[in-house]
């Protein structure tokens, strides 16, 4: 991660630009790889307001126990309507009271500091147990290396330090470049100190007679009481006074951060449909304003999509996968883009410089491509799809556009692939696979899993190049480069979803590619994306003139 956040800093500091992340793409591989980030940005922003009503709706049953399903993780029918009664209040405050949210986020940053600090000294102070780092059955790592992997992407870890976006994301607000190294390198560092701190204060403090749960069972933790807020519930059960008060601003802000979060990634999800409406890449009416200066339909939608969200992730723990590997997706650039500038653009100011480029670019991709994969099958198949299902507006909308396409021709394409892949992800991957699986654990090696699987690959495959091949046919050159710079991008999705499904982290019991070997095959993989990427990168007349307005504001 850290990687990944050096190599967007370079580029940031080079062109301070407000939403960069989906902007940047653009300069170096054209439309196609930009709009691959652009819809990708967009199904992870939508679902974060989702996630975070749901984590405060999972923290407030400490309180209110029914909000839960007695023995799991997922939130009740009263939970449920909780969760969408936060929903709408993101939608409200966004809709009348934007100048109002604007001005109590810093107090909110403040608190999210604070009160994890004092939480780390309070543990560590009172509640420790040294016992817990390696003393227990198990040992140290009791679930062995695979596991430490998995729980990067599917357990929040990841999606805890996704905040050094909002560096990037708000770089054309910052008066001075230099600031950008420093708000996303140092305060990326600062976070990942505070959060190694937290969770280390964590284990050791947890009391497992207090819990009711067998000592070194770590999994057992997750059906106790714990599951309802576990370091507010952690403080209660100590009963040491100055902790069981301490308690209460925990508590609060577990409840508060959250819908924080989720307020401004409701209006984030606004703005980037209304941003792509004006790169022509939805329809016009998503630029419509209401009577307060915001986006109206891109609010509403966020509205509807976030209730779409409940429906299909009832817990936390189900929806963080998803937006962690979304939002990674977004990343895939972050390795290629530095280092495709610094051979095209050589001589252009740059206020923060990423040592020994190669080598910092390379593990960023690396990176971003393993956390990916480690989101597990079950996780990334409907990412993948979520991020296919937006290609057909490529077609309808940018192509026509931009490189002067049909329109009729682009629509046609883009219903007929809209068809296919609902009919083949319905019939050949989720009824045969996803659902046995779902209810199995894990399914047994047949021939059957792999047919289905293969099938549904092909067909996609074969639907996704065919149909960009056919409307980009008698293009002109220029056009075809933006086509050819995006299909290293088409190569993570069809590479990194066999290799989940037949990998350590997949639907089989016995899996094809064990661990370590499938992590090292990713390794592999990822490099080789890594150069193609780079390698795909020329001049397009948008960073031309990123580069010319640099060159002014220097001067």
């Amino acid at each position: 991660m850290y990687f990944i956040a050096e190599s967007y800093t370079e580029v940031a500091s080079m062109f301070p630009r407000s939403g960069g992340l989906v902007r940047f793409p653009q300069y170096t591989h054209g439309l196609f790889a930009s709009f691959w980030i652009a819809w990708t940005t967009l199904v992870y922003v939508v679902a974060v307001a989702s996630a975070e009503a749901l984590a405060t709706t999972t923290y407030l049953t400490a309180l209110v126990p029914g909000l839960l399903i007695p023995g799991t993780m997922e939130i009740s029918p009263l939970g449920y309507l909780v969760a969408a009664a936060l929903l709408i209040f993101y939608f409200l405050l966004n809709w009348f009271g934007v100048h109002i949210m604007g001005k109590t986020n810093t107090a909110v940053g403040w608190y999210k500091l604070l009160i994890p600090t004092f939480t780390i000294i309070l543990l560590f102070a009172f509640l420790l147990h040294p016992v817990n780092y390696s003393g227990l059955p198990g040992g140290f790592a009791p679930y062995g290396m695979a596991a430490i992997f998995m729980a990067i992407p599917t357990t929040g870890i990841a999606f805890a330090y996704l905040g050094f976006r909002q560096s990037v994301e708000f770089s054309g607000e910052v008066k001075r470049p230099r600031e950008i190294a420093i708000g996303a390198v140092l305060g990326f560092t600062l976070v990942v100190i505070i959060y190694i701190l937290l969770e280390t204060a964590f284990v050791g403090a947890v009391n497992w007679s207090k819990v009711s749960v067998p000592p070194g069972d770590w999994q057992g933790l997750s059906k106790s009481i714990l599951s309802r807020g576990p370091l507010y519930q952690l403080l209660t059960l100590s009963g040491i006074a100055v902790l069981t008060v301490f308690c209460c601003a925990v508590y609060n802000r577990c409840c508060v951060i959250p819908s924080g979060t989720g307020w401004i990634y409701t209006g984030g999800t606004a703005r980037s449909l209304y941003g792509m409406a004006a790169n022509g890449q939805l329809p016009e009416w998503f630029m419509y304003l209401n009577r307060y200066r915001v986006p109206k339909w891109g609010t509403i939608a966020a509205l509807i999509v976030g209730f779409l969200f409940l429906y299909k992730f009832p817990a936390w723990s189900l929806i963080v996968g998803f937006i962690t590997s979304a939002g990674y997706f977004t990343f895939l650039v972050s390795g290629p883009l530095p280092l495709a500038l610094r051979k095209m653009a050589p001589d252009a100011p740059r206020y923060y410089r990423v040592p020994v480029i190669s080598v910092f670019s390379a593990l960023a991709t690396i990176s971003v491509y393993l956390i990916i994969y480690w989101s597990t099958f079950d996780t990334l198949w409907g990412v993948v799809v979520a991020i296919l299902l937006g290609l057909p507006l490529f077609y309808m909308y940018v192509m026509p556009s931009r490189f002067g396409v049909s329109r009729s021709k682009g629509f046609v394409a883009g219903i007929l692939y809209w068809i296919v892949l609902l009919l083949s992800t319905y019939f050949l991957l989720y009824e045969p696979i996803v659902v046995p699986y779902e209810k199995s654990g894990g399914l047994p090696l047949a021939p059957s899993y792999v047919l289905y699987f293969t099938a549904f690959w092909l067909i996609t495959l074969a639907m996704v190049v065919g149909l960009t091949l056919w409307l980009s046919a008698g293009l002109g050159e220029e056009q075809r480069n933006h086509i050819r710079a995006g299909w290293w991008i088409v190569a993570v999705i069809f590479t990194v979803l066999p290799l989940s499904f037949f990998g350590q982290f997949g639907v089989f019991k016995t899996p094809i590619i064990p661990f370590p070997w499938d992590t090292i095959i990713a390794i592999l993989i990822g490099l080789a994306i890594h150069i193609w990427g780079a390698r795909s990168a020329f001049m397009t007349e948008d960073l031309k003139t990123a580069l010319q307005r640099t060159r002014q504001e220097k001067v």
